[in-house]
């Protein structure tokens, strides 16, 4: 019962990072589109804003010495590689959107579930499940029925595009299996707070997101704010979270909720339609969550 229990904990943790990172996209579609953001700018601001936050919140909650540990150089080492990951992911992301299109990348991110069961045969000489395989097929075709409704004519695999692409979904790989020993010396708020203040920085510094001409207001500011929490410090610190409860093929998989919720909350929020074909990938994606539930329970 207690491992049903923990199984369990773990699928909701990472369902609920996949839905906070959709939801994320609805809110950044509409500060691009209404308020001058670009993808690059937003990324920086995002990081390094929920990266602050957490932080913060960090040393009120740690004890006195939590600082110590904190920048004991083996762990602001493995620190500062997931920041810089997390960060990587989202910068290769949107070059793989500019040199192809938001489609095309949406859809290579799809291989980051291999690459994190290559990367785990390979380093923890682990066989590779069957389970896992049909989850992720399962998974890549309804996400790619939800991404192209059906119209493959909108994909561009420009060479760079998909470059870009997978190196997103690499880094995405990266940043799922890096931390796992790194959570067990401090805290999941530890690691993705300073690990994004750490990347964050880096790229206010390499963008220079400050002088971009925005018009702040209340409801720009009540975005940025929904994307700083929901969208990077909820999403990031759930999905690390479910690594104590999951294996990190499973939370890779699970990911595929994050374009399921971000084209329902498109449909409710912005009034977009929702055809058969987008019906046929959502019902696909559930059964992902239905197979990898029956067989880890």
């Amino acid at each position: 019962m207690a491992m049903h229990s923990a199984i369990f904990k773990g699928f909701l943790l990472a369902l609920t990072a996949g839905t906070s990172w959709g939801s994320m996209a609805v809110a950044a579609q509409y500060l691009m589109t209404h308020y001058g953001f670009s993808a690059e700018n937003l990324t920086a601001l995002r990081v390094f804003g929920a990266g602050l936050a957490l932080a913060m919140i960090d040393c009120i909650l740690s004890p006195k010495n939590h600082l110590k540990t904190v920048f004991k150089w083996e762990n602001l080492r493995d620190i500062a590689i997931y920041g810089l990951g997390v960060l990587g992911i989202q910068w290769a992301f949107f070059l793989s959107i500019e040199h192809a299109n938001a489609a095309t990348a949406g859809i290579l991110v799809l291989t980051g579930p291999l690459f994190v069961i290559s990367f785990l045969a390979f380093i923890d000489h682990r066989k590779v499940q069957s389970v896992e395989l049909g989850a992720i097929g399962l998974s890549a075709v309804g996400v790619i029925c939800l991404i192209t409704k059906g119209d493959f004519s909108q994909l561009n695999f420009s060479s760079i595009g998909v470059f870009w692409g997978l190196v997103s979904a690499i880094c995405g790989a990266f940043c799922t299996i890096q931390p796992r020993q790194l959570i067990k010396r401090v805290s999941v708020t530890t690691v993705v707070g300073w690990g994004m203040l750490i990347g964050g920085a880096v790229g206010c510094v390499v963008i220079s997101p400050f002088d971009m001409n925005v018009q702040w207001n209340v409801q720009c500011i009540a975005l940025y704010g929904y994307i700083v929490l929901f969208g990077t410090i909820i999403a990031f610190w759930c999905y690390l979270k479910s690594l104590e409860f999951v294996p990190p093929s499973i939370t890779s998989i699970l990911n595929c909720f994050e374009p399921l919720s971000a084209v329902l909350l498109s449909v409710i929020i912005l009034g977009t339609s929702f055809q058969t074909v987008e019906v046929v990938g959502a019902l696909l994606i559930f059964s992902t969550v239905f197979l990898l539930t029956k067989a880890k329970l």
